[in-house]
Order: C-alpha cells, then structure tokens, then sequence
C-alpha cells in the first residue's frame, strides 16, 4: 500500500479547498518551513527535503534523519510486530459494513469503561473540529472520530499502523482525513493547527516524553484541548505485577525505570524479536510538572483488572470468576487488540479503577490568546 499516493490521489478527489486545508498543516520536519509540496510526493520547497517513502519499507513518512535513533528503531521494530500480530492479516479483508459494526462495538465498549475517547474527548462535539492524534495503533480511535465529523490527521512513529489506519480512514465516509508516519518529539505540523490533540497510551513509550508533550501544546490552536492517557505509577497493576514480574525475570537490575518497565509491559515479540523498549510511569505530582504549559488540567483514573498479578493463570482465573457472576464477553473486534477474547470489566473493577486504575486520563486546555512561538 502507497500511502503518499493514496494521499496524493485523496487531494486530488477532493476541492481545492480541502487540499489548501490539508497542506496548510504541513510544515518539514527538518527545516520547520510550512506548507510542504503534496503534488508528486512530499517535497520541502525551501530546504529540497523528499519524504516520498520510508526506506525499506515503502511506505509515506514525514519523518526527519534525525529521528533515525537505534532507540526508535527499536520501538517500530516492537510495535510493528504488535501490530502484525493483531491487525495485519484482519485488514486485508476488512469491508466498510464490516468496519462499521466493530466501531458500533468499540463505542459500546468504550462507553461501559469509561475510555478517554467518549469521556475526556468531545465526542458529541467533534463535527467540523480538526482532530490529531498522535499514536494511532489499528487506527479505531481515528475511524471513530471520523465517524463523529472530525476532520482526522493520524501519526505514528511505526509504518505498520499508519497502513492499518490509513485503510480503515479510507473506508468510512465523511471529512477529509489522512494519516503519516511521524515522530511525536518532531511533528510536521504548523503551530496552533489543531483543535483537539488526542493519545490514547502513547507518549509514555517515547524517547522523550517531555518533547512531546511540548509538541502537543505546540500544535494546538489558544484554547485548544490536549486529550491524553498516560501510565499511573500509583496503581495496582504497577505494583502487584509490573514491579514483581520485573523482579522475578531480573529486569528491574541494572536498568533505568523506564526501560525495565518497558521490558514487561504491552505483550511479547512474535516476528522481530524487540521488546518494548521505553514504558514511563507517572505520579499526580509529575504529571502536574509535566502539563504546567497548559490550564484546566483534570486528571481522571481508571482501568483495574483482577488479574493485575504476576500469574500466568491470572486472567483465566478472573474471566472464570466474572463469568460465574454472569459478567458478559465482550464481543471481540479486530481493531482492538487484535481480537483476543475478553471478559468485560465487572462494577467492581469499575469502582476500583477510580483509585487503583493503571490509566491516567488527562484533560488540558492550551491558555488562549497564547499562540506558539515556534522551535
């Protein structure tokens, strides 16, 4: 799959407003210059910069030479085999009608555990807004907010899961809406662009996290809304399985945190072999120091599961448990988590989340009237 010229050929089918809107956006991510060239590729007019393909790979990029750390290399490499586990062989089949009953689900679902996307997100109010999200994965969450009226970007650093969500993007019906392989510490994109910029479980697994969460405030139009979930250091499944597991495999010796935590967190390799390698974890009071650019920040918890031990039975045992109290399957879709069967989350593990969730759902307002001032 092409993914400059299925862009390319998606200006083409649209106005010409819809093209000037788009490469409006646009800025490279090597030299900062804005509106880059989308006719035959992407071209930087000022510094001659070519972003047609990712090398080896095939695929559209914007992202610089200077991202080409073995670092990040690692992180496509790991969560492009995720990706192959989950989504690859699905995709290739996947029809609209198709796509459109697993969002019909995915909402559902999203509603019972009170996820970011229908709860933090303004999800009743995203028609006519322009949408970034930054970590796009099997590209639901995007394919949702399309689906809402958002005019969507999606960026991810793996061009596994740009493919997986550009399909899906092109799939349903609505505003315009492409997707780019990019890195969340140097987005191509202009200041103040953006009236939502949403990441759901992303910006904790960079290289830099702090760069990105300055990126986000970049990007974001004066009183435009950062909508984001990161990982809670003060929580039962960190410390009643990541700290143990990490403990028992000898991971947590001789590694910086967010490596060990990365070591035993987000699944296993099946195809390359690298392990996740960066997962960071956050207190109230980092996040606090992490967010001071932005106001009006809330922080929410949730997401507590009973198998949250360092047992290889655990889940078997929580979903036997739960089924006996007659807590239903949740009919599993392909485009979360590759499908893999899942009990739901019972009124106790909702209740819990409040407190001992995994997940920190934040919302942060950029101050308006306080435009960029640009890097």
């Amino acid at each position: 799959m092409d993914i400059v010229r299925d862009m390319a050929d998606l200006l083409a089918d649209t106005n010409t407003d819809a093209a000037a809107f788009f490469n409006s956006l646009l800025r490279c991510p090597v030299c900062h210059h804005e509106h880059l060239a989308l006719d035959h590729g992407l071209t930087c007019p000022a510094c001659g910069a070519e972003f047609p393909y990712l090398p080896n790979e095939g695929h559209g990029s914007l992202v610089a030479p200077s991202s080409d750390t073995a670092e990040k290399k690692n992180i496509q490499t790991f969560w492009g085999d995720l990706c192959q586990q989950w989504y690859t062989d699905h995709d290739q089949n996947m029809t609209r009608d198709d796509l459109n009953r697993q969002l019909d689900l995915v909402e559902r679902f999203f509603r019972k555990r009170g996820q970011l996307a229908v709860t933090e997100m303004p999800f009743g109010d995203l028609a006519g807004k322009t949408v970034l999200e930054i970590g796009s994965g099997g590209g639901a969450h995007s394919a949702l907010f399309k689906r809402q009226g958002a005019r969507v970007i999606s960026v991810d650093i793996t061009p596994q899961r740009v493919v997986s969500t550009a399909l899906k993007l092109r799939l349903l019906q609505g505003a315009e809406s492409v997707a780019f392989q990019a890195d969340a510490e140097n987005l191509p994109f202009a200041d103040d662009s953006f009236d939502i910029v949403y990441s759901n479980g992303v910006l904790h697994h960079s290289s830099n996290t702090n760069q990105c969460i300055a990126e986000v405030h970049r990007v974001l139009k004066p009183g435009g809304q950062a909508v984001l979930m990161l990982y809670s250091r003060h929580s039962s499944h960190y410390w009643t399985n990541i700290v143990p597991r990490a403990i028992l495999r000898g991971a947590i010796f001789g590694r910086p945190e967010e490596h060990w935590v990365g070591r035993v967190t987000e699944g296993r390799p099946v195809f390359a072999g690298a392990f996740n390698p960066v997962t960071r974890v956050y207190s109230a009071r980092q996040l606090s120091k992490l967010m001071h650019a932005f106001e009006h920040v809330h922080l929410r918890k949730n997401s507590f599961r009973l198998d949250y031990l360092p047992l290889p039975w655990a889940p078997r045992l929580r979903n036997a448990v739960l089924r006996a109290f007659g807590v239903p399957w949740f009919e599993a879709t392909t485009i979360l988590y590759g499908g893999q069967p899942m009990v739901e989350d019972s009124r106790f593990e909702l209740a819990l989340g409040k407190w001992l969730g995994w997940c920190w759902n934040i919302s942060a307002t950029k101050p308006a009237g306080k435009g960029s001032t640009g890097s």
